[in-house]
């Protein structure tokens, strides 16, 4: 049995090249910063916690 791996809740990534993507759309750093925090639409935003694999 493999352990589950724990996921920021309401945080979807479409960024499939970051370390903490888990391959389902999903968030797995342990907590997020966002630049540009007046944006309207998600394309105007940019994570900051961004890692390359």
């Amino acid at each position: 049995m493999h352990k589950e791996e724990k996921v920021l809740q309401g945080i979807c990534c479409e960024v499939s090249n970051c370390i903490h993507n888990n391959g389902h759309c999903c968030c797995t750093a342990k907590s997020i910063n966002v630049k540009n925090r007046m944006a309207v639409l998600g394309e105007e935003t940019m994570c900051e916690t961004y890692e390359q694999v």
